[in-house]
């Protein structure tokens, strides 16, 4: 079996980051600018934590490489974003060993799910980062 590689292509700089804040628009509760270290908690400080969210998981070598949505189902005792990437970290050993920092966009907690969702595409497309990443297994030879 072979691992995934999270290579990304584009570092997250200030620029970008406000680029895809802006795309949230209306949706958007309060810019958080700056890096988070995989494992830490993305609740910011005049909101408290968000439910829903895009997140931008950046690699060791500072390039966006996956990006993703929160879609709580149950209320949390910490940002949607930190539970989800846990979640991403607990279950892959590529995941653990390569991504460093993740940036949060937090979202309105009534923004509807399918703006959530067209939100993940769209800034997805605007970094150039796959939605599925798929860890293929070699053929079988009969």
């Amino acid at each position: 079996m072979t691992n995934t590689t999270w290579t990304g292509v584009v570092a997250i700089t200030d620029d970008r980051y406000a680029m895809l804040a802006r795309l949230a628009g209306p949706w958007l509760v309060e810019p958080q600018p700056e890096p988070i270290p995989i494992g830490k908690d993305s609740g910011y400080k005049d909101s408290g934590y968000e439910d829903k969210a895009i997140y931008i998981a950046v690699n060791r070598n500072g390039n966006a490489c996956y990006c993703g949505k929160t879609a709580p189902t149950r209320a949390l005792n910490r940002g949607a974003a930190a539970t989800r990437l846990s979640q991403h970290i607990n279950g892959s050993k590529s995941k653990r060993d390569e991504w460093a920092e993740y940036w949060v966009i937090p979202l309105c907690d009534v923004t509807p799910d399918h703006v959530v969702s067209a939100l993940e595409k769209t800034m997805a497309a605007r970094l150039g980062i796959p939605l599925v990443h798929r860890t293929r297994m070699p053929r079988q030879r009969t």
